[in-house]
């Protein structure tokens, strides 16, 4: 690996994107602080859903609507009545949807289902909406079209599969590589921006800067954890907000910050109980400040 590419690597800490970070301010409104839509799970997966939305409106999100169907509407009206409910049950009522609303980001993939339908419906909303997070089943169900997923992606998408998932996607990237040399070789079939979960997650932007994230727990190893951040991604990116690459920054540190103060035993529930108290340390700078010196030789070991 050339060292023109390991120079633009850096530890992630709040200080390379706490300035950007949207906080809300005195004469904010609802609707000043993003329009969110949730793209809603199948029936069986309702759960995914509402993490993912409970994250975002907890985040900071001033509104959050869920795509909902006549499967699922009922379900989503009594579980989480602070979010708003749209139904939609055909392509063509989705489409009026995207080119009525002011959409500041949209989310789908959590729960959703790997099908030919999700596929038909995450290809609309990337063409439609400008910036947009694609998690779990909106990234597999393009695992034998992987052409039309690469066109579609571009500098304001945020994709953020885990190492399963990486490589359905980007099947001909080596699987006996390291982390941080499977997403360098991303670059050249993609240049949209990447969080790549694990237990050092690694975000790449899509001009090819690249962070590890270190602040991190093993607790975080838990269902639902995944939906929990991509619920904080899709809060924080907008055009009056933070681009994707700092949104993933940004959301991957304070994932890592509610695991590690919570300690043993953590559910994804309990990440969204810890985001009131992680903000609040964040904005009150009571955070452990990493050290971002000169890069040892074991900087990149494991990774």
């Amino acid at each position: 690996m050339q060292n023109t590419h390991r120079s633009k690597i850096q530890k992630n800490s709040p200080s390379l994107w706490l300035n950007h970070f949207p906080w809300k301010k005195k004469l904010d409104h609802k609707y000043s602080r993003g329009k969110v839509i949730v793209f809603g799970g199948k029936k069986e997966f309702v759960g995914a859903t509402i993490l993912s939305s409970l994250a975002a409106l907890k985040t900071g999100s001033g509104s959050v609507k869920i795509i909902c169907t006549k499967d699922t509407i009922q379900t989503y009206s009594l579980k989480f009545p602070s979010a708003l409910k749209v139904e939609i049950n055909d392509i063509s009522q989705l489409r009026k949807l995207l080119k009525k609303e002011k959409i500041t980001s949209i989310l789908i993939g959590p729960g959703a289902g790997s099908n030919k339908k999700i596929k038909i419906v995450t290809k609309l909303i990337l063409k439609e909406v400008k910036h947009v997070v694609l998690d779990a089943d909106a990234l597999t169900c393009f695992k034998n079209d992987l052409k039309s997923l690469y066109s579609l992606l571009d500098k304001n998408k945020i994709i953020t599969p885990h190492i399963t998932e990486f490589h359905k996607i980007f099947p001909k990237i080596k699987k006996n590589i390291s982390n941080l040399e499977k997403i360098e070789a991303t670059r050249k079939l993609v240049k949209s921006n990447i969080i790549l979960k694990g237990p050092n997650t690694i975000i790449l932007s899509h001009d090819n800067k690249i962070v590890i994230n270190y602040h991190s727990s093993p607790e975080l190893a838990v269902i639902g954890s995944g939906d929990v951040l991509s619920g904080f991604l899709v809060s924080l990116i907008g055009q009056e907000k933070m681009t994707p690459f700092l949104a993933g920054c940004a959301a991957t540190w304070l994932h890592g910050d509610i695991a590690k103060k919570y300690g043993k035993g953590l559910i994804s529930e309990d990440i969204i109980k810890g985001i009131p108290a992680a903000l609040k340390r964040l904005k009150d700078g009571k955070f452990i400040k990493q050290r971002i010196g000169k890069k040892s030789p074991n900087f990149y070991k494991k990774i």
